[in-house]
Order: C-alpha cells, then sequence, then structure tokens
C-alpha cells in the first residue's frame, strides 16, 4: 500500500531527461521513485539535448512537477535566474528537505540555503572533486561543507571528496541503480530481429553507452581494436551516445584501419539502448580520468547492461569497479590500458562459458541490489531521518 504522507521534497539537478546524462538519470529515478512513496516532489532544472516537444510530451507524464530553467545564456545570467527561482520556490512553498545535484546546484543550494534551519543534501557524483579551477575548488569545497548531508554515489566519489579536504556534516555512500522497468533481458526472437536490423548478423558484439568523449573513454576500445580483430576477426564495435567526439575518434579508427569495425549510432533511443545491449556479447566501459579532474563516479550503464544480461570490461578507474563484481560480473582493467583491454574482451568474446557465466551473475547481481527501487529506498531512509533530526531540534 502505498505511504501516505505529506513532505514536500525540492529537487535541483544540473539536466534531467528527456536528453542524456547520468546526473539526469539518478536525479529522475529520485523523484519519481520518491514520488510514488508519497513524497510531494518538485524539480527544478535545464533540460537539454531534447527537441521541445519531446520535453513537453515527457513533462506531462511525470507525477511530480518540473520547473524548468534555461541555460547556455552564460554563467552568471544562468546562475542569477537560478537564484531567483530558488528563492521565490523556498518562499512560496517551503520544502521540508531540498536535494542538489550537479557542481552548480549545490553552490546554488548552498548560497540560498547556507547553514539555515531548511535541511538540504548535497549529492556527489564524482568530478566536482577533481576539478583543476582553484575558484571552482574552493566554492564546491565550501558549498558541501554547507550541506546537512551529502550524499556520494561510490566509495571512490566519497574518498575523493575527502582528499580534496572536503568534510561533511554529515552523510552517506549510496551507489547509483539502474532501471529493471525498462533495461531486461529480451526473447531470442527480438533479439534476432534487432541484430538483422542493424546488420549485426554472424558477429560479435562489444558495445559502450554514453557520451563519446574522453571521458567515456570509447578511443581506449577503438585503440584496442586492432589486436581485439587479430583473435576475434568478426568482432564489431558499437558506439551508442551523444556524438561528442565522434569525428576525433572516427579518425582514430580510421588511423588504425578499423573504421568498418566501428560504428557510431548517436543518441538512440531507451527501446534501441535495450536492443544494442541484448545483442551485445560484451559491455565495455573504459573510462579514464582527464586532465580537467573529469571522472566516472559509478557506472549506471553498467547495471543497464547487467539487467540485460551482459558482463563488463570495466577500467579500473573512477567508481566503475563498485559497478561489478571483478572476476564474477565482468572484468576490470587497468585505466588507459587498451593491450589488457583487448585481452579481457578477447577472453569474454572467445569463451562461451565464461561469458553467459559472468552475465547471469551480472544480471542476478543487478535484479537483487542494484536497481533503483532498492537504491532510492536507501534514500527515503536518510532523508526520513533528516527530517526527524530537524523536528527534534525544534524548539
Amino acid at each position: 500500500m502505498k505511504e501516505k504522507v505529506e513532505m514536500r521534497l525540492l529537487v535541483l539537478s544540473r539536466e534531467f531527461p528527456p536528453g542524456p546524462g547520468g546526473i539526469g538519470t539518478h536525479a529522475y529515478q529520485l523523484c519519481k521513485h520518491l514520488s510514488l512513496i508519497g513524497w510531494d516532489v518538485t524539480v527544478i532544472t535545464p533540460q537539454d539535448y531534447a527537441s521541445e516537444d519531446d520535453v513537453r510530451a515527457f513533462n506531462i507524464n511525470q507525477p511530480f512537477a518540473i520547473t524548468r530553467v534555461p541555460s547556455n545564456r552564460g554563467a552568471i545570467i544562468e546562475g542569477f535566474h537560478r537564484l531567483i527561482v530558488l528563492r521565490r520556490h523556498t518562499a512560496r512553498n517551503k520544502p521540508d528537505l531540498v536535494i542538489a545535484s550537479g557542481e552548480r546546484m549545490v553552490w546554488l543550494a548552498a548560497m540560498v540555503l547556507g547553514r539555515s534551519d531548511m535541511h538540504w543534501v548535497a549529492v556527489g557524483h564524482g568530478s566536482e572533486f577533481g576539478g583543476r579551477n582553484r575558484f571552482a575548488r574552493m566554492l564546491t569545497s565550501w558549498a558541501f561543507g554547507q550541506a546537512s548531508s551529502v550524499i556520494c554515489v561510490s566509495r571512490f566519489t566519497w574518498l575523493l571528496m575527502e582528499k580534496a579536504g572536503i568534510k561533511a556534516r554529515a552523510g552517506a555512500v549510496i551507489h547509483n541503480g539502474a532501471d529493471d522497468t525498462v533495461f531486461r533481458v529480451m526473447p531470442d526472437s527480438e533479439v534476432g530481429e534487432f541484430r538483422q536490423r542493424m546488420r549485426l548478423d554472424g558477429r560479435k558484439v562489444i558495445v559502450t553507452v554514453g557520451n563519446v568523449s574522453e571521458r567515456k573513454g570509447q578511443q581506449v576500445v577503438i585503440k584496442a581494436m586492432p589486436y581485439i580483430l587479430r583473435e576475434v576477426p568478426q568482432a564489431v564495435y558499437v558506439v551508442v551516445g551523444r556524438p561528442t567526439k565522434q569525428a576525433e575518434f572516427l579518425g582514430l579508427a580510421q588511423d588504425l584501419g578499423v573504421a568498418d569495425r566501428v560504428v557510431f549510432t548517436g543518441i538512440a533511443s531507451t527501446a534501441d539502448v535495450v536492443g544494442y545491449l541484448n545483442v551485445a556479447d560484451v559491455f565495455a566501459m573504459t573510462s579514464i580520468r582527464t586532465a580537467s579532474g573529469d571522472c566516472e563516479g559509478y557506472g549506471i550503464a553498467v547495471v543497464e547492461a547487467a539487467l540485460c544480461g551482459k558482463p563488463s570490461v570495466v577500467s579500473q578507474s573512477g567508481g566503475l569497479t563498485e559497478a561489478i563484481v571483478d572476476g564474477v560480473t565482468g572484468i576490470s582493467v587497468p585505466e588507459g590500458d587498451e593491450k589488457a583491454t583487448a585481452q579481457a574482451i578477447v577472453r569474454l568474446l572467445k569463451d562461451d562459458d565464461l561469458r553467459n557465466r559472468m552475465g547471469r551473475a551480472a544480471l542476478e547481481r543487478a535484479r537483487s541490489q542494484q536497481t533503483w527501487t532498492q537504491c532510492i529506498a536507501r534514500y527515503d531512509v536518510l532523508l526520513k531521518q533528516l527530517l526527524q533530526q530537524r523536528t527534534l531540534n525544534q524548539p
């Protein structure tokens, strides 16, 4: 039975669906699941990388309110506008709790709420704590220190925060999850139809889902492809995601003579992402930490692949190793090491028993421990503890 409570929650997020992005996915799942168990949720967010029609159609179907704020107007104008929107909302609606997700939204919450009586939570995803800009690091350190509580998406992220000299007043590590109502093992007939439609029949398929960028590390797998193809000539690498660095990575594939075995799909529909994960033999996420400090805080896509029954090869970078059980549900490799990456992928592609065993283990673990329902239940407990603490502290 749905819990009948009236707790007003405001979520500030740097990004939000229907456009892509892990921070947006996390914020959406928070809003969705907390709404379903009785929280009265409002989200203030930009919604980029999606058409106006898609945004309207998405927003009208949500069980929570969305206040969309514009972006791409310059940092000062954006920040000032969002400051006004947040002040107005908190004055009028007086939320019981606020969650801020994404560096600039945490800054905003700290500026408006500080250490006021209104409890608020800062969510740490990873890259906030590794920037090279001194002013941004100082502002982030101050802002996270103002929060009533900090939730980090991995142990790696928590340690990165501590290494940055940030001392949270309170907090916890709650791993990200994945949506088991969307990501699923498709029937063999559907998998076969998708393979045929995408011209992947007879191929050993490696898949990465994520923004095509330096941090996501698709270039590592592309560099590994010559080694992979020597051992598994029928291999193909399918790169699904926003084509930020597609031209550069396609050039790399051409230079290496493997361009005919690297397929860039661009942004794909959710149904097609599920299809690509189901036709995959191996999921790869070989993220790296960039010179600017950008890093992988956890790896939602790894869990999404697991829900489709696929083992992953991940780099020992950021929080990716926390998304797998090394040697059981996937294999970890040194960051940026294309030869080790090739060896791990070849091992899985050539050993059907090992690949299938790891895929089954990944699926079982994802279903039993790594869904958004389980993840948000932990948030619910922590948020209610904060509310109880606030009530006890009131005169």
